[in-house]
């Protein structure tokens, strides 16, 4: 019945999807990023794929129009009179750096699947899937390039990935402390994605003006808080750690934070279980841990494949693969940087992560940019940084985890292109109605010193002849007075 039902709502929104690319955009993520397909017990089902289709195509048959104000200037000294509002169809996507990258990285993974000894039959399937994520990150710079639209896209893209983290929440409140597994039965996974929300929905929630919503916001990143320690990633408590210090530290009031952070964290390790504490345990004690020396094991492996072809490596997505066949077994380096410059060589490597340093770099540069915008451009900091922190959590996640082409992650990058696509639209604008305001002042002041100057002469001649002086004074200087 469930499935039924889902089925009947996906098929009802995929006209809308193709004549509307941004609404089709926003039920993609819906569909690709919550996966409300697992409630429905049947996560085989290509939903992604029947969305993606209709997407694209709508994208490139009728795109997306936005608002554009055209300034009308003078001929003779070129100043900004007025401006014009409007509407004109968006690019397909925002010439930037990042997607040039990406390109760049598609074309290299092509070219390097031939190369390596490993069948492409190995690996068709994710590089199927790197095409897809990549070719819907390119059009999302372009159909959210607009502040209203990324507004939206925003919350979407924060909300769908932190559904089952709220979820999870709610129920280690109402169940007690028990774990977490999310969508799928991989913890790691799960906090993986939800602590690289968790600074979106937060942030979000700051540059909220309703004070309802606000609240209801702030209590889901604090259920999100919950699912995370109840999923009992070890890997998920250190990202988890590093950005609520992070959020702490950006509150106006900081000690006021660092006290409230700490007293959660207390709260959190008294109601936890036994299990959650032994695992919090096993990170300091990670010596006597079995399963974190087999990681370290892992990541020696990574390295000694990455010696025997060091410039191309072992191929896209073929570490398990040689792995298997170089010592034996099948297992992820669960490390993300050790197994992406085992895969692809000391060539590819540095474009993968290129993307992502430099995309943690841009949205640094732009929220220390963003506090001087006036405050109703505040939205800028709030959003900066929650993208900023959900990348570094993915960063010091990855260090313990094997999630290379994260999908989160790359939707991020695509979001930190349009952010500053969005910004540069908006500071236009205001300059553009800047400009005007100023030539509409300059106008009436003319207007003004003009009047005055034509009401001078009057004045004149009403002092001249004004009752209030005497009759004889103004018979001797009227002109019939003055004798030639």
């Amino acid at each position: 019945m469930r499935f039924t039902l889902y089925l009947v709502l996906l098929f009802a929104t995929l006209p809308f999807v193709l004549t509307r690319p941004f609404f089709g955009l926003c039920v993609y993520y819906v569909v690709s990023l919550m996966q409300p397909k697992m409630l429905c017990w049947r996560g085989d089902f290509q939903d992604g794929m029947l969305v993606g289709v209709p997407l694209v195509m709508g994208a490139i048959a009728f795109g997306i129009k936005r608002r554009t104000l055209l300034p009308q200037k003078d001929h003779r000294s070129g100043s900004i009179l007025s401006v014009r509002e409007t509407l004109t169809r968006n690019p397909l996507f925002e010439p930037s750096w990042p997607l040039a990258l990406m390109v760049v990285l598609l074309m290299y993974v092509s070219v390097t699947r031939f190369l390596v000894p490993t069948p492409i039959s190995n690996n068709s399937y994710s590089y199927r899937s790197l095409i897809k994520l990549l070719t819907v990150i390119i059009l999302l710079t372009g159909l959210a390039a607009d502040l209203r639209r990324f507004r939206i896209l925003y919350i979407v893209v924060a909300m769908s990935t932190a559904f089952w983290a709220i979820k999870g929440g709610f129920k280690v409140i109402l169940l007690g402390p028990h774990q977490v597994y999310g969508r799928t039965y991989d913890n790691n996974l799960f906090a993986l994605l939800s602590v690289m929300s968790l600074p979106m929905v937060f942030y979000y929630a700051l540059s909220v003006r309703h004070a309802r919503w606000r609240a209801a916001l702030l209590v889901c990143a604090a259920l999100i808080c919950l699912a995370i320690i109840g999923s009992r990633s070890r890997a998920g408590f250190v990202a988890l750690a590093f950005v609520l210090a992070c959020m702490a530290w950006s509150s106006r009031f900081h000690l006021r934070a660092i006290v409230a952070a700490g007293l959660v964290a207390v709260v959190a390790w008294t109601m936890s279980s036994q299990e959650i504490r032994e695992r919090v345990t096993s990170i300091i004690e990670y010596r006597n841990d079995k399963s974190a020396m087999s990681r370290f094991a892992t990541w020696d492996i990574a390295m000694e494949l990455l010696d025997q072809n060091p410039m191309i490596g072992v191929g896209f997505g073929n570490f398990e693969y040689a792995k298997d066949k170089y010592i034996g077994g099948r297992k992820a380096a669960h490390n993300i940087f050790l197994q992406n410059l085992s895969e692809l060589g000391l060539i590819g490597h540095p474009l993968w992560l290129a993307i992502i340093i430099g995309t943690i770099i841009s949205l640094f540069r732009l929220m220390r940019r963003s506090r001087s915008f006036p405050p109703e451009m505040r939205w800028a900091y709030y959003w900066s940084r929650g993208l900023l922190l959900g990348m570094i959590a993915f960063c010091i996640h990855g260090f313990f985890h094997n999630e290379e082409y994260l999908e989160l992650m790359l939707v991020m990058c695509g979001l930190n292109v349009a952010l500053h696509a969005v910004i540069r639209r908006e500071a236009w604008h205001r300059y553009l109605n800047a400009a005007v305001a100023a030539a509409k002042e300059r106008t009436r002041a003319a207007r003004q010193a003009k009047a005055k100057k034509r009401k001078r002469p009057v004045e004149a001649l009403n002092l001249m002849f004004s009752p209030s002086q005497p009759r004889s004074v103004a018979l001797a200087t009227s002109p019939s007075s003055v004798v030639v």
